[in-house]
């Protein structure tokens, strides 16, 4: 009987985790774009110098820059 109650008694954690997560995850995927877009900005500042030595061209720099967010 004692097991009953105390299965009783997680599931609001249960319930306050998923919706904690159901949350954080829509902020999550904000942060990744962001991150995504500014590594992009940074990317497309470089000048060519630079980006032989990470060994990128500036076409390579072009299509990259040219994904959508979420790719």
């Amino acid at each position: 009987m004692q097991n009953i109650s105390t299965h009783r008694r997680d599931r609001p954690a249960a319930w306050c985790k998923a919706l904690r997560c159901l949350a954080v995850a829509p902020l999550a995927m904000v942060l990744r774009l962001e991150e995504r877009r500014r590594q992009r900005l940074h990317l497309s500042e470089l000048d060519d110098h630079l980006l032989a030595d990470i060994g990128l061209t500036r076409e390579d720099v072009r299509h990259e820059c040219a994904n959508p967010p979420w790719r």
